[in-house]
């Protein structure tokens, strides 16, 4: 059976251990929804057909389903449970699944949590965090144009963020944008940079996130040292079909990334440039910086 959780339950949250025994399918997961502060460590889900609340969607044992319910106040047998247990569909990079969620069934209480995702809620309140880049931000030629490089001089280095690809699914007028997409099996690599906030501010503009282009998400990356730690990213919101990205968008992964990611990465990143995309300009770029075939 399945369950979509969206607060203490997740990654990195004070009762995720109670998710032991349970296997993830989805940290990019949806359901129809309204997500509340609450008046503790926990927030609160409202059904909601107008907006959207982000968390995990997991297969667990029967027997997790009962110790879920004692968590979360439920029992059929009462007539005003603190929680409700119900089925909803949960969308997934995978396509659409039933799960069980729970919803508060009272008033709302507290404020909306912005960008509806807990797990971003509580990772920015800190004055130092983690940033995943994967696009053209591991390049500071534009951070130097819009006068923001002070603000990422403290590079931790090379990221490995597993299960996930590199994709091309947002479009612009001159072509499309980097993101990133659940993909068992894959990785992408990218720059991990520790930020502050107002280096947070400047990516939520850079990003789209107010206009709903990039929306932040969690996700775990593996360091050089072999340490796996948590680090702020953004991803599409609406993903389209995906296409070539201009050759500036290009040029830019390109010539960041060369400083910090693996020779393989790097190819394969020219590949897709080259191969799959065919940019423009790419392989005179390359060749100007001295590459053979």
């Amino acid at each position: 059976m399945k369950v979509f959780v969206y607060g203490s339950l997740c990654k990195n949250q004070e009762n995720h251990y109670y998710m032991k025994e349970a296997t993830l399918l989805s940290e990019q997961a949806f359901v129809k929804g309204t997500l509340y502060t609450g008046h503790s460590y926990y927030p609160l889900l409202l059904k909601d057909a107008q907006e959207i609340t982000y968390g995990e969607l997991y297969d667990i044992p029967s027997s997790l389903l009962e110790e879920l319910d004692e968590l979360e106040g439920y029992s059929k047998e009462t007539e005003d449970p603190y929680f409700v247990r119900e089925t909803c569909e949960v969308s997934t990079p995978d396509g659409v699944k039933e799960a069980f969620v729970y919803y508060w069934p009272r008033e709302a209480q507290g404020e909306v949590v912005h960008n509806h995702d807990w797990k971003v809620h509580r990772y920015i309140q800190s004055d130092h965090l983690y940033y995943f880049a994967y696009g053209s931000c591991m390049d500071n030629s534009r951070l130097c144009d819009h006068g923001v490089d002070h603000l990422f001089t403290t590079i931790k280095g090379k990221g490995k963020l597993s299960d996930y690809r590199l994709a091309f699914s947002t479009h612009f007028e001159d072509g499309s944008r980097a993101d990133i997409i659940e993909d068992p099996g894959a990785h992408v690599e990218g720059v991990v940079y520790e930020v502050g906030k107002e280096a947070r501010e400047y990516l939520y503009q850079r990003e789209g996130v107010e206009t709903k282009v990039y929306r932040p998400t969690i996700v775990h990356v593996e360091g050089d040292d072999g340490i796996t730690f948590q680090a702020l990213s953004f991803t599409v919101i609406e993903k389209r079909a995906e296409i070539a990205p201009p050759f500036h968008y290009a040029e830019e992964i390109h010539r960041g990334g060369s400083k910090y990611l693996s020779e393989n990465y790097m190819k394969s990143i020219e590949y897709k440039f080259l191969e799959e995309w065919k940019v423009p300009e790419f392989r005179a770029y390359l060749q100007r910086k001295g590459w053979k075939e």
